[in-house]
């Protein structure tokens, strides 16, 4: 740099739209000659210390979004001071590696690679896949179009598989179909650096046999830490019984309806996630109604952490958010398949819905929902 050249600043601090609870980073890039000093403001006023080219403030409240950010830059030359940089304030995000969320926390980070199926017939083959270092989405759940040819049933789940995002190590996601008869041993071997992410239950409604699939997410970085719990309820002690685990920071991941007609419910809770309380909302509703009625969850602040079946003709969603926080998060959803892999605005399929009760209710017409959060 030539002797005497005046301050250029060749890098802008940023707006950013941050998590209630967290630090904002700022940083500016200047150019001139040395030494270069820094002082950033808050609203107009000097951050006491903040003296460099980067900002980290303490952890931001609802109180601070809108809150404007400047840096001046000086030399002996002169000064020069920052575009303002607006810190906006956003619901909560899961812990990086808390599974329990689904990973809305690091859909932006995502990408889709593609869909494929897992088939379960019995008596015969049960399929299964596994995809390393990659993120999954939960199952297609609701009632599946199976087929029952003399004593074999046949049923088909569809998934998609999302690349690991960068810089976080990666998570493994697995798929399974088995016979009904093995749903307690194959939920008890899930290990404890694992979450269940989706369950689906078909009952041998018309069957010879009761088949179900399951989708799981698992921490190759840890050996525990995921303490599942499990639950059968009614419809009408259903949002106490969640509830109830909510308030203990236990989250509902997976549902769906059993072959008593009760309601099977899996939960975990996370080592990684001591003292905190959630707030949850059930909902019971029809399919078509499903994209509706999570889009109002969501406006509501709560993150989709369960969708499954209640009964032949409902379906059932569960809303999890930290104690307190009501600031809405972004869903979209869709019918068919318009919402796949992430969206634009890096959105990860949490509900995956197929309905059409294999035929048998005339009134139900055949409709494919996705949600993303």
């Amino acid at each position: 740099m030539a002797p005497g050249a005046a301050l250029i600043i060749t890098a802008q601090p940023a707006s950013a739209t941050i998590p209630l609870d967290s630090a904002a980073m700022l940083t500016v890039a200047a150019t001139g000659t040395a030494p270069l000093s820094y002082q950033w403001t808050e609203n107009g006023n000097a951050v006491p210390g903040a003296t460099s080219a980067s900002l980290t403030t303490a952890a931001l409240q609802l109180a601070d979004s809108g809150d404007n950010f400047t840096v001046t830059v000086t030399n002996a030359y002169g000064s020069v001071t920052s575009n303002v940089a607006t810190a906006t304030i956003g619901p909560r995000s899961p812990a990086q590696r808390d599974m329990r969320f689904k990973h809305v926390q690091l859909a932006p980070a995502l990408e889709g690679i593609g869909a494929t199926n897992i088939i379960a017939e019995i008596p015969g083959n049960m399929s299964e896949a596994t995809f390393s270092s990659a993120v999954g989405s939960t199952l297609m759940v609701g009632n599946q179009d199976c087929g029952t040819s003399a004593n074999l049933t046949s049923c088909a789940w569809l998934l998609q598989e999302f690349g690991a995002p960068a810089g976080i190590q990666g998570f493994n996601s697995s798929y399974q179909a088995d016979a009904l008869t093995n749903l307690d041993s194959d939920l008890a071997a899930v290990g404890a650096n694992s979450v269940l992410t989706s369950l689906d239950e078909q009952n041998g409604q018309g069957f010879a046999y009761g088949v179900f699939a399951y989708s799981v997410e698992t921490d190759p970085t840890v050996s525990a830490g995921f303490t599942m719990q499990r639950a059968t309820v009614t419809d009408a002690t259903l949002a106490t019984t969640v509830s109830a685990m909510a308030a203990k920071g236990v989250v509902v991941t997976a549902a769906s309806v059993n072959s008593a007609a009760g309601i099977d419910l899996v939960a975990y809770g996370w080592s990684g996630d001591q003292g905190t309380t959630y707030d949850t909302q059930t909902v019971l509703t029809t399919y078509v109604n499903l994209g509706p009625q999570a889009l109002s969850l969501a406006q509501q602040g709560y993150i989709i952490t369960a969708v499954g079946t209640a009964d032949a003709n409902q379906m059932l969603l569960v809303g999890t958010k930290v104690h307190g926080d009501t600031l809405p998060r972004n869903l979209a959803y869709a019918r068919s398949q318009e919402v796949g892999g992430t969206s634009s605005n890096g959105q990860i399929v949490v509900g995956y819905v197929f309905g059409n009760d294999a035929g048998n209710n005339p009134n139900l017409p055949g409709v494919e929902i996705l949600l993303a959060q």
